[in-house]
């Protein structure tokens, strides 16, 4: 089952910024509109709404292009086509990252806490194109 939350909530409550969006062009392909220069590389926590629902939420070090190249990915193919169909059905698809907070400080150490928040946010969520094993309450499949 998907958890619906108002956009402005997770932001709010998660620290996520608004990234870019998803749409069609006049020959009903999809396009991204980026917020943010894609070809920086950056670790980052991202989710994708379509409305105020969340269907995926990842992880990646490959910075905004991950989260922004969906609709060019042959491998995801869960993700490409859920937001091709959500855009079909007339629903916007939006991105948002986090980048701030995915390291803590321990014992002198410098831990990337990154996987951990993935994880916790899908298992609350429940996102519809996240591989989730309810009875478990664990991840399978997560590519990062």
């Amino acid at each position: 089952m998907t958890f619906k939350i108002m956009i402005t909530e997770f932001i709010t409550k998660h620290g996520f910024q608004k990234i870019g969006s998803y749409c069609l062009d006049q020959n009903k392909s999809v396009h991204r509109r980026a917020e943010v220069l894609v070809t920086k590389r950056k670790p980052l926590v991202y989710a994708i709404f379509s409305g105020d629902t969340c269907k995926y939420i990842g992880k990646t070090v490959q910075g905004y292009s991950r989260p922004l190249g969906y609709h060019k990915n042959d491998v995801m193919k869960d993700v490409r086509d859920g937001i091709e169909r959500e855009l079909h059905l007339g629903n916007e698809v939006t991105v948002y990252a986090k980048e701030e907070g995915l390291w803590l400080s321990y014992e002198g150490l410098t831990i990337n806490v990154i996987e951990g928040i993935e994880q916790a946010l899908v298992t609350t969520y429940r996102p519809e194109w996240n591989n989730f094993v309810a009875d478990r309450g664990t991840l399978v499949g997560l590519r990062a």
